[in-house]
């Protein structure tokens, strides 16, 4: 058996983990192992449990309620068979790493959850486990740094290199990760019109517009836009999409045009744009609804890359090989090292800068085309909440525009906003639906917390149950204007078995938390008395804490219990599902 090879699995939904893993086998290939990455439905239990990988590295997010990515479900399911010897991983020696948000009451249970069974199958942890929360002042970053030296450290201590050898120095550039070729061989073609390109995705659904409207007030600051469409067909043979309250639907957003053409043009690559090109299986296997037809370097940068991140350590890490000015390799350098990641988000994060931005800013870098792959993050897919009652084959979203102006003074828009904000009626989307673990009961009342866009899935719930009994729904909806951002109001008054208590807080309403205990009694009889369940949805942060403490609060003063006993009570639910949390950054 080989040792010095080293298999990291990620479990992710917005990409995160991925980029993570893809740091660790730059470390890892650094101390002269041989990294292969790969998501964890791409690999098998057979392949961890008699591949040539002695060493073995997991970096997942926690989804839900302490839930595994999607891309993880498959090999969850293996790992958990009854039947499997203590014995199975016995010759691994792993280590892991979560990404979590602690706003969430099961924070990091995913990678928990890995690590433990893991364990349970014999192997050996070489490095202790680490936790990232979203919520530190630093972000993730502060807790990933410390493991990755912790874990490179105990890599080299149990496999040392040979006499002699030195691990490759962070100044010496790494070959790329991921194979790219441009086929010159072939005859030059044209890319293809870009949304025509972007339906041959093999593994995706076609959608057909039908309706695209912006549902706040045009002098409102935020826009938010009613996107419904209809699944269209490939063929008599394909199935129908049904789908349930809880559910979400994925979009797969394509990159401007204009601003494709303009990094094309800065990096002289426009002789070699449009050829089509190979790449390797790894890579494919990384790309979520599969990869457009005719792949060429542009439509790789259109539908596949993402140029409007803000760029991270790791893509400083290997660009500032490629600059050729002196004062703009420090630059960048200094921005992929640990004493600079100050200056990093002050150039980058604060003022959101994108890695379009970036690299057009240097102008002396030059990134090769064969490191395109290994430089830009994949574009991922971005998941909206169904708001619409379970049906078939219609599908209906409430999607908040992402656009801002930054301290330089710039507009920043979502690179999927900015797309969805162009669809018109009669317009073809790529979108894929993903089932939830979200299970409701009939027969019991049901409490809603929901500020802004957060409603979506409500309404699903909502127009879902309004059909089926007649048990008691209570919503509590926080916006700031009655008149400006008070969505689907008009849909409330069709439902009899529901109350609405609204939050506006620009008109001295408060928000949805003061409301709760505004209405305590109420909302304690529906939880203690009604056995309601509850299930907030919104951003992450400041709220749902703030909801959590008043539930606590209400269950001690109505139940007649300690702080500790209501906290008690409150985790009770939670094991039970009876209090649901999905909440977004």
């Amino acid at each position: 058996m080989e040792t010095r090879r080293i298999l990291i699995l990620y479990g992710t939904e917005t990409g995160n983990s991925q980029d993570y893993a893809e740091i660790v086998a730059k470390i890892c290939q650094r101390l002269r192992f041989t990294a292969v990455v790969k998501g964890m439905d791409d690999c098998t239990l057979g392949e961890i449990a008699e591949g040539e990988a002695p060493f073995i590295v997991f970096v997942c997010s926690t989804t839900g309620q302490g839930e595994l990515p999607r891309n993880a479900h498959k090999l969850w399911r293996q790992l958990l068979r009854k039947r499997l010897p203590p014995t199975l991983f016995s010759g691994l020696r792993f280590s892991s790493f979560g990404l979590g948000d602690s706003s969430y009451p099961r924070f990091n249970w995913a990678i928990r959850k890995i690590h433990k069974r893991v364990s349970q199958l014999g192997a050996k942890e070489f490095a202790t486990r680490g936790e990232g929360d979203e919520q530190h002042s630093e972000g993730t970053d502060a807790h990933f740094d410390s493991w990755l030296k912790n874990m490179a450290e105990s890599l080299l201590e149990l496999c040392p290199l040979p006499q002699g050898v030195d691990p490759i120095p962070e100044d010496e550039l790494l070959p790329p990760r991921y194979s790219f070729e441009i086929l010159k061989n072939k005859v030059k073609r044209a890319s293809g019109e870009p949304k025509a390109v972007a339906m041959t995705r093999p593994d995706v659904s076609l959608g057909v517009v039908r309706e695209n409207r912006r549902m706040t007030s045009e002098d409102h600051f935020q826009d938010v836009q009613f996107l419904s469409f209809d699944l269209e067909k490939k063929d008599a043979d394909e199935p129908d999409i049904a789908y349930s309250p809880g559910d979400t639907v994925a979009l797969y957003p394509s990159n401007n045009e204009q601003e494709v053409d303009l990094l094309i043009r800065h990096q002289g690559w426009s002789d070699v744009a449009d050829y089509p090109v190979s790449v390797n299986e790894e890579f494919e296997n990384a790309i979520p609804g599969g990869l457009v037809k005719p792949l060429t370097l542009r439509n790789l940068l259109i539908h596949h890359l993402d140029i409007t991140a803000i760029p991270r350590r790791s893509f400083f890490a290997t660009v500032w090989h490629f600059a050729s000015g002196e004062r703009e390799r420090e630059r960048l350098q200094e921005f992929s090292t640990l004493d600079g990641l100050q200056d990093l988000f002050d150039y980058a994060n604060r003022p959101r800068r994108s890695i379009l931005e970036t690299i057009t800013e240097f102008d002396t870098l030059r990134i090769p085309v064969e490191y395109v792959l290994d430089v830009l993050p994949i574009l991922r897919s971005r998941l909206f909440s169904l708001a619409s009652p379970e049906q078939t084959n219609h599908f209906e979203l409430a999607i908040a525009i992402v656009k801002y102006k930054t301290i330089l003074r710039r507009i920043r828009r979502g690179v999927c906003t900015r797309w969805v904000e162009t669809l018109q009626n009669g317009d073809a989307i790529p979108f894929t639906v993903h089932k939830s673990s979200f299970a409701q009961n009939l027969d019991k009342p049901i409490l809603m917390i929901s500020p802004g866009t957060g409603v979506a899935p409500m309404r699903s719930l909502i127009l879902t149950r309004n059909e089926k009994t007649d048990e008691k729904m209570l919503l509590f909806f926080g916006c700031r204007f009655a008149s400006k951002d008070y969505l689907f109001e008009e849909d409330w008054k069709k439902v009899d078995s529901l109350d609405v208590v609204c939050a506006f807080s620009r008109e001295g309403g408060g928000y949805v938390q003061n409301k709760l205990y505004a209405e305590r009694e109420t909302v304690g009889d529906l939880i203690v008395n009604q056995n309601a369940s509850i299930y907030l949805c919104g951003s992450s942060g400041r709220m749902p804490r703030e909801v959590r403490i008043t539930i606590v609060a209400i269950i001690k003063e109505v139940a007649g219990l300690t702080t500790e006993g209501a906290e008690e009570y409150l985790k009770e639910m939670e094991v039970t599902g009876r209090y649901l949390q999905e909440t977004w950054s």
